[in-house]
């Protein structure tokens, strides 16, 4: 099959090293979603099928694989064929497939989940540590990353309790941390956009996990026995304690993680992908090609996309508005 996966000229440098990259060693995953959804699976996918090409523009008959704010800064498509990843952004309509990265959300035909390809590299908890002395958060800062009031720093630690926060491009180095934490907002909400990224970390270093409501979380993972959710400061606060005064139940959680690691590795993925692409994707590919109504389809997806980008102003406008002092 056919696969061409596209990353937007503004990683043109990069894109010109990673065919020469090796996960693990010299890949600059911390670059972000943008260019590690295609970079990860062009690298990982390439040990498994012959003839992936990579590129910044589509090629016409070949299946394209791009981040969707990639299709966006492309603009409009000219008969190539197109999958998207959602990632935490609006639907693109303008495309021929979708990807999506958190398993709780439900599918249309035309959608598929695929799991956000793990930090390559990772270096597991010194097994010659003892107790729960370092926490950390391994993750971007921004909106709905991590929750406000964990920015400088939880308050009420236990005695002895160190937080960081770990450095992008030093995300795989979990060696000298005990537990993780991935806490976006302390009211439960589900973040549906969201993937179960953190989690797969925290089990392939061995340790812990303390995480918010995020359902990406529970569709994978059990609540209580391969990590520990929080919905309130309070219960965050009782978590921490309880990982630090029991050592039992500090192990207890960090061994069911582990047990789960192999499940949340690159080649497991790869079975996932492969699969989606020969089961799902492929078929719709050859009807495409076959299919004397696609350009009218595509016309009006990108009446669709234009509808959502006007709604989309027209809310921030009124938000504006309302903020005004009167």
């Amino acid at each position: 099959m056919s696969w061409h996966f596209v990353i937007p000229p503004a990683f043109a440098e990069e894109v010109a090293a990673l065919p020469d990259r090796v996960l693990g060693q010299d890949y600059p995953y911390w670059l972000g979603g943008r260019f590690n959804w295609v970079a990860q699976s062009y690298l990982v996918l390439r040990q498994y099928r012959e003839g992936l090409t990579l590129g910044m523009a589509p090629e016409p008959d070949r299946i394209n694989f791009a981040h969707c704010m990639g299709w966006r800064a492309m603009g409009a498509r000219r008969g190539e064929f197109r999958i998207s990843v959602r990632a935490d952004y609006p639907r693109l309509f303008d495309v021929d497939f979708e990807i999506l990265q958190n398993p709780a959300v439900p599918l249309g035909p035309r959608q598929a989940y695929l799991p956000y390809w793990p930090v390559p590299g990772v270096i597991p908890r010194d097994p010659s540590r003892q107790g729960l002395k370092v926490l950390a958060y391994a993750g971007r800062i921004g909106p709905l990353n991590l929750a406000d009031d964990l920015k400088g720093g939880p308050t009420g630690l236990p005695r002895g309790l160190e937080f960081r926060i770990i450095p992008p491009h030093l995300w795989h180095d979990l060696s000298q941390i005990d537990a993780l934490i991935a806490i976006r907002t302390f009211d439960g909400a589900p973040h549906d956009a969201k993937p179960p990224s953190k989690l797969f970390s925290a089990w392939r270093a061995g340790i812990p996990l303390i995480a918010g409501g995020d359902s990406a979380f529970s569709a994978v993972g059990t609540p209580g026995h391969d990590y520990l959710r929080v919905r309130t400061r309070e219960e965050f606060t009782d978590a921490l304690q309880r990982l630090h005064d029991d050592p039992d139940f500090y192990a207890r959680i960090a061994d069911n993680g582990h047990a789960r690691a192999d499940e949340v590795s690159h080649e497991a993925f790869a079975r996932d992908w492969i699969a989606v692409f020969d089961d799902r994707i492929a078929p719709r590919f050859e009807a495409w090609k076959q299919d004397r109504l696609k350009g009218l389809y595509a016309l009006a997806a990108r009446g669709a996309d234009r509808g959502r980008d006007t709604a989309s102003g027209l809310k921030s406008r009124l938000r504006s508005l309302s903020r005004r002092p009167t």
